[in-house]
């Protein structure tokens, strides 16, 4: 019996004999996410991923919430916490179920919130002492260490990962990652870290170390994860602004290095400002930037601005750059207007300009209209907003989206974007009943002079202790006069044991897309602050296992093996191994 093997049974034997105690559906809603863009590939959702958890074991009481607090709920647009926060002020929350009286939050957005928020009375904010924050922080601790059967003995096939958490009621927050990458020699390991005071009186936040910073919609500075074109065209439109911690450890250019802070100045106006000092590629990088942000009745305005200055190891010459840009968005009930406008200046000058405009003329039914130019001669590597490239430069073109909800446990969204090179239309629907739950779509695009057409289809349902979820995906593609296809069916089963406290959730999933065009992204579960966005490309099967249990209040396991089987003919042909079997091992300490 091959070892993969063997570990599934060692994996299951360990998981009858251990214990697991209820754990947050944060899995589900970071599937949910992602399936609402119409983008595909590996999307940044670890940081969303650690926040929504950090929420989840500390929930926000809606009687004494924020705009601030609410934005952390990456799923909620900025109509949605504004409706929120006037329920509030109106009418104080007496239960939970009051959120289904505010009219733009739907069953979905309500079924998100229920694990991040409780109704609890309004307490006077307290001092805090340096003493107590070391005697009731809370310390986790998680190892975390994969292996892959790798047919090449040169490299080796292991990946670990070490996290350190430090927290005080999300106070005072300090952390600390290091890792090494697969074939990556031991010595070259990569490592991160933060210190993160937040809403300590005037200041909003103050972090040194690793650190993102996001202003107004993306055009200046803006977070890796943005939300982008999606058929939820509520968080479409959704502004960002402050600095806040980065807690893995990715590419450079996802993450400041140095301090940042945001503080409140007034009870209508806040200011950012933050440095960062990185050596990149024998070339150190300097990043200054200050954002004020100002709000007047149902007017927000922004300024922001950052330079960047490169300058070589031997500091004979230095390259710099200096982008600004202003945003705004004015709410006038039904309908919401919003822009941004940035410029870069180094070698060239650039104009970088977006604006839209949401209506709702019933509470159930919303349009939203968006149009963006960028210029050729734009270069900021820190900008991220509505695009369909990877870079903000050299694209305009025009996006129109709707909803509609009047139909019985049904919610239709479609969009249509247009730009000079190509076009993306995509028609979604979601019916939920009870523990019942489909989600359909259809995507049509066209990009890099191809053609795709990509339908997605899935049914959840639970019944009692079990939780299963039927999936088909299939593409077509229409390149230089020839037609290819890709399609993928896949069945998940998830089971929670009522006296013991035990996860286990399995996947087979069985695919052919033989053409590398037609490959098929999809959402799949892992250990704890860990996801998996693989694409199945070829003529094979895929089969995954996770167990997660709970050993006692301080010590937890989590366990994951995945295998994919290609067909032995076509691995031969495009000289690809076999199988490739992964094992994923996480301990997680708290204490």
């Amino acid at each position: 019996m091959r070892w993969g093997y063997q570990i599934i049974i060692v994996l299951c034997i360990c998981c009858i004999s251990t214990a697991y105690t209820q754990t947050f559906e944060i899995d589900d809603i970071l599937e949910d996410i992602y399936n609402q863009l119409s983008e595909e590939g590996d999307i940044p959702l670890e940081d969303v991923q650690e926040e929504l958890l950090e929420i989840a074991t500390s929930p926000i009481n809606l009687n004494q919430t924020t705009a601030d607090e609410l934005s952390r709920l990456h799923f909620l647009s900025d109509e949605q916490i504004d409706a929120i926060l006037l329920y509030q002020y109106q009418h104080p929350f007496q239960d939970i179920y009051e959120l289904q009286l505010i009219d733009c939050l739907k069953d979905y957005d309500i079924r998100n919130l229920l694990p991040f928020v409780y109704v609890g009375e309004i307490e006077e904010k307290k001092n805090i002492y340096i003493r107590e924050i070391f005697h009731y922080a809370k310390h986790e601790i998680t190892l975390r260490t994969d292996a892959r059967n790798i047919e090449d003995f040169d490299t080796d096939p292991m990946y670990a990962k070490l996290r350190y958490r430090f927290n005080y009621q999300n106070h005072v927050q300090i952390g600390f990652t290091v890792g090494r990458s697969r074939g990556v020699p031991w010595e070259n390991l990569d490592y991160g870290g933060y210190i993160q005071l937040h809403d300590m009186g005037p200041i909003k936040t103050v972090v040194a170390g690793n650190y993102q910073a996001s202003f107004g919609y993306g055009l200046v500075v803006g977070s890796p994860f943005k939300r982008g074109k999606t058929a939820y065209i509520q968080s479409t439109s959704t502004t960002a602004e402050g600095v806040k911690k980065f807690s893995s450890i990715g590419n450079s250019y996802d993450y400041f290095h140095g301090v940042g802070a945001t503080a409140k100045v007034s009870n209508w106006a806040d200011i950012s400002t933050f440095y960062s000092l990185r050596e990149e590629k024998e070339e150190w990088h300097h990043v200054m930037g200050v954002n004020a942000t100002g709000r007047w009745k149902k007017l927000k305005v922004g300024l922001t601005a950052i330079e960047s200055i490169r300058t070589l190891s031997n500091k004979q010459s230095a390259i710099g750059q200096a982008i600004m840009g202003i945003n705004a968005r004015w709410n006038m009930g039904k309908m919401d207007i919003w822009g941004e406008i940035a410029t870069s200046q180094g070698t060239r000058w650039g104009i970088a300009g977006i604006a839209g405009m949401r209506y709702t003329p019933l509470s159930d039914f919303n349009l939203l209209a968006i149009y963006r130019y960028y210029s050729p001669d734009y270069n900021n590597q820190y900008a991220n907003s509505l695009c369909s490239w990877t870079k903000i430069k050299d694209e305009h073109g025009g996006y129109i989206g709707m909803e509609y909800n009047r139909l019985k446990n049904w919610q239709l969204s479609a969009f249509s974007d247009i730009w000079k090179t190509g076009f993306e239309t995509m028609v979604q629907g979601d019916w939920s009943k009870k523990d019942y739950r489909m989600h359909s779509r259809l995507r049509v695009k066209n990009k890099d002079e191809k053609d795709t057409y990509s339908l997605r289809w899935n049914m959840v349902y639970e019944v009692g202790l079990w939780k299963m979820k039927t999936q088909v995906d299939g593409n077509l593609v229409k390149s230089k006069g020839a037609l290819t296809y890709g399609w993928s069916i896949l069945q998940d089963v998830e089971y929670r044991f009522a006296k013991i406290p035990i996860v286990l959730q399995l996947r087979t999933q069985a695919f052919d897309a033989r053409k590398w065009d037609n490959r098929i992204y999809i959402y799949e579960n892992d250990v704890l602050y860990a996801y998996a966005i693989p694409f199945v490309y070829g003529f094979g099967g895929r089969f995954w296992l996770n167990a997660r249990y709970k050993i006692n209040d301080t010590f937890s396991v989590y366990l994951r093996l995945s295998e994919t089987i290609y067909q032995s003919e076509w691995a031969v042909q495009h000289q690809k191994q076999r199988t490739q079997t992964d094992i994923h091992a996480l301990l997680r300490v708290k204490l």
